[in-house]
């Protein structure tokens, strides 16, 4: 991040000024935020919401009976969100794993991310996304829209996941944020990423943002 770049606090006002994020998460529970933590790797929600209205209408949105159902019959459910075999384990293995909700509700943050990225097949994207929006911890989100964000922004953006969280977490930690505002901030992200591809990338649509630089 050079001296002129803009601070967390100034990119997530100008984000605020000039994005309308709608809601994140979208679910009813805190087991449908998993499920679709899981089923939009690598996808389009708008697929997942699809794979979420099988699920539902099976009566398999609840961790009980999903952690009990064949792996063949998910991956008929969950076709729309694509990499049906492997997500339909993970999804079987995430199930198991929030059978012992209570138990993690009580684990402290980090601990909780570590306990979720030991399920296989849940990464620390996955994982953080389910600690934010599901347990409600204050986490940053360093998905590639934010990382595509923050380097058009000036900072020096590592190119992996868990090296851009571990650099640079200390900026994010200096904007003070509430866990509400962090979530806000990625939906903000997410949907400036797609303004930003439709009208020719980051070096065009940045500008636009009018940030304070430094601030």
């Amino acid at each position: 991040m050079t001296s002129a770049a803009p601070s967390a606090r100034a990119l997530f006002d100008a984000l605020c000024r000039r994005i309308d994020a709608g809601q994140w998460w979208p679910a009813d529970t805190r087991f449908e935020i998993v499920v679709g933590a899981v089923l939009t790797q690598n996808v389009a929600w708008r697929n997942v919401e699809y794979s979420l209205a099988n699920l539902r209408e099976a009566g398999l949105l609840e961790a009980q009976k999903l952690a009990t159902t064949a792996s063949a019959d998910l991956q008929r459910l969950i076709r729309p969100s694509g990499f049906m075999r492997a997500k339909s384990e993970t999804l079987i293995r995430a199930a198991r794993w929030f059978l012992d909700d209570a138990s993690h509700t009580r684990l402290p943050t980090d601990e909780l991310r570590a306990s979720l990225i030991d399920v296989k097949g849940i990464g620390p994207e996955t994982a953080d996304d389910i600690v934010l929006y599901g347990y409600e911890r204050p986490v940053f989100i360093w998905d590639l829209y934010a990382r595509r964000f923050l380097s058009a922004a000036g900072w020096a953006v590592p190119r992996s996941y868990e090296a851009a969280r571990r650099t640079l977490q200390p900026l994010i930690d200096e904007g003070d944020f509430t866990t509400p505002e962090l979530a806000h901030f990625h939906g903000l992200i997410v949907e400036a990423g797609k303004k930003a591809r439709s009208c020719g990338g980051w070096e065009a649509f940045y500008p636009t943002l009018e940030v304070s630089q430094g601030g």
